[in-house]
């Protein structure tokens, strides 16, 4: 057989490009690495896909498809050296060992610890990460190219001298802090060394996910209850805990330790534990584990909590909660087995560690992705706890509707034992906290229809992030010129969608060109997803929201409605928002959910007139939010939530 010719660029053999790209991070953080026990699984290696030839290539800095790290420290004056992740040597060794001295590993371990969470954002998902989109200069639109795509998110690894480190809506950036260790009794961290929050495995994880989220769902930082921002703050922890999981021998190290139990407070159910420590903490900065496996948690205390991280850690723990009690249904049958051939303080076989290892990732990585999927499930605004565990038992029906494990009753039951109860139900079942059909509520709205679709609406697949922006803008623009267009039934859609389109709507809905209430189609998303016994699920995901002037008096709300010509016609205190998401089956064009908040809904005008006017609150609002009762875009609303 004749040899084939060889391909060759430049001149040099072409050889195939390897599946994954390989970095070596902290599988914690530093102080991991300070102590015998912990020392030997701190040095850990990400895995994160080779860039596809659609893809920008990795070049240095790190710089590539979705990221790109700038290293500039402010307080010192310096650009540190870029780190070059295609240098031979580096590929050689995984890239550079970790060192807290190396400011180039610390641009690596930024890099890989937040591809790694996009990663498993977009196998969740089923498509592709996009960032929220750049605001235009002065409100003028024309000005932007592609309509604001923000390709890249920056990450600087030492943007701050302080103890502190955010996502910047504002910059499309995460910025990490460094700063000297507080002395504390019983902490570890050295006195007056420093800490660099960007070798922090959690934080750069946490701060990713604020990211994403903010890119799917931008009016989440939105002030309208005390869960907004708690919500933010919740799923952040949720992604970095479960991402602990993916670490194979930390994970049998741990296992080993407590005899298999996932119940005790360790590494793995801690958040942040040298920032915590350097903080005077001698702990984690937050802990998953609110209750042991004997007792219940408080009474109360969730509908009790104000501040965003303490409402949220109960998000967090009933998530942690349903996690373990999954993988304690799974490990049963192995902890059985080994109770009849060890002593209860017999160490457990590596064997049996191994496995109980693979049954906890297993789980971990079903939990993390029942979370990030009620992404598509959940209304566009004013998003609360009960709904989010509506969205989390939907979202995994619908793709596994065969429930085996009881993954679902463990959900439900968690969020039960932490007084976490959605709205509007009559029972805790899985069968009755999900979101029903629209006709099912209302049969009037059967005649609601995307069949035929719109014209030109595109639905096929596209494999560059600008081209499916693009995709994603033009779709946009075909549903709001569709939605808008009158039809004898708009009154069943505005019903279907909880905005108004006819022209006696409130008058403190701002109108078109055309006298009809304005109405934003936010984002219409293509997903498809693959369940474990070969489903195909293929959805379209639009989100409508509409705008509504609020008031603090309750008179002056009413005399604004009806257009009183005293009320100054673009006069309000705050804005209230309401729409829904609509969840399209792409087989046969059906509308499968209408996940709604009404924009004429009083009683919930009232609650967030309420929460914003409300004096207990005052100082709170000062902090997290700009404007007046929360009027116009918080400003810089993660760097203040973090610091303190």
């Amino acid at each position: 057989m004749d040899p084939k010719p060889t391909d060759t660029t430049y001149g040099r053999a072409a050889y195939p490009a390897p599946a994954m790209r390989r970095f070596r991070v902290y599988a914690f953080d530093p102080l991991a690495s300070t102590s015998l026990e912990t020392a030997v699984f701190n040095d850990a290696v990400i895995s994160i896909p080779w860039e596809e030839p659609w893809e920008a290539p990795l070049e240095v800095g790190p710089r590539g498809e979705y990221l790109e790290v700038v290293d500039f420290d402010p307080a010192s004056a310096l650009f540190y050296a870029p780190l070059d992740p295609n240098h031979p040597l580096l590929l050689a060794q995984d890239g550079l060992p970790p060192s807290e001295g190396r400011p180039q590993f610390h641009q690596q371990m930024v890099y890989a610890v937040a591809m790694r969470t996009i990663h498993n954002f977009e196998r969740a998902l089923g498509r592709k990460v996009l960032w929220s989109p750049q605001p235009p200069p002065d409100g003028d639109y024309k000005a932007l190219v592609d309509d604001g795509f923000v390709q890249r998110l920056r990450l600087y690894p030492h943007a701050l001298r302080e103890d502190n480190a955010y996502y910047s809506p504002d910059k499309k950036a995460l910025l990490f802090g460094y700063f000297r260790a507080a002395p504390g009794e019983g902490a570890r961290s050295l006195p007056g060394g420093w800490v660099f929050t960007c070798l922090s495995h959690d934080i750069i994880a946490h701060e990713t996910t604020h990211a994403i989220l903010d890119g799917a769902h931008t009016r989440f930082i939105e002030p309208s209850s005390h869960d907004t921002l708690a919500f933010h703050e919740a799923f952040a922890d949720i992604i970095a805990l479960l991402q602990h999981f993916t670490m194979d021998e930390v994970v049998r190290h741990q296992l080993a330790q407590h005899r298999g139990g996932l119940r005790f407070r360790t590494l793995l159910t801690g958040l942040a534990r040298q920032f915590g420590d350097a903080r005077g903490m001698a702990g984690s900065l937050r802990e998953a584990i609110d209750v042991t496996a004997d007792a219940e948690p408080k009474s109360g205390a969730y509908a009790k909590a104000v501040e965003p991280h303490e409402r949220g850690s109960h998000l967090v723990a009933a998530v942690f909660d349903a996690f373990v009690t999954i993988f304690e249904r799974r490990s049963e049958d192995l902890l059985r087995l080994a109770a009849g051939s060890t002593t209860p303080q017999a160490e457990l076989h590596p064997d049996l560690v191994a496995r109980l290892a693979k049954e906890a990732s297993k789980a971990a990585d079903h939990m993390l992705r029942i979370c990030v999927r009620a992404l598509d499930y959940v209304p566009p605004i004013d998003l609360r706890f009960g709904e989010f565990l509506r969205a989390m038992i939907t979202a995994d029906a619908d793709l596994i509707p065969d429930d085996r494990l009881r993954y679902r009753i463990a959900i439900a039951e968690a969020f039960r034992r932490r007084g976490i109860f959605p709205q509007g139900i009559t029972s805790m079942a899985p069968d009755s906290l999900m979101w029903e059909a629209p006709e099912h509520a209302d049969p009037e709205l059967s005649v609601c229809r995307f069949v035929p679709r719109p014209p030109d609406l595109d639905v096929g697949a596209r494999f560059k992030r600008l081209d499916i922006w693009r995709q994603a803008r033009r779709n946009q623009a075909i549903m709001h010129r569709w939605l808008v267009d009158p039809s004898a039934d708009d009154d069943k859609w505005e019903r279907l969608l909880g905005v108004k389109l006819t022209p006696d709507a409130p008058k403190t809905i701002a109108r078109g060109p055309n006298g009809r209430p304005k109405v934003e189609v936010h984002s219409v998303r293509v997903a498809r997803r693959a369940g474990p016994d070969g489903q195909d699920l293929r959805q379209l995901v639009i989100e409508v929201n509409q705008k509504r002037r609020g008031f603090f008096d309750p008179e002056d709300q009413a005399a604004a409605d009806r257009g009183d010509p005293r009320i100054a016609a673009d006069a309000m205190d705050f804005e209230f928002r309401g729409g829904s998401t609509v969840l399209v089956d792409l087989r046969d064009w059906t509308i499968r959910y209408a996940i709604r908040k009404r924009i004429d809904d009083d009683r919930r005008l009232r609650a967030q007139r309420d929460y914003l006017s409300g004096a207990a609150e005052a100082d709170l609002k000062a902090v997290y939010f700009a404007g007046l009762g929360g009027k116009g875009p918080p400003a810089e609303p993660f760097a203040l939530l973090h610091r303190g």
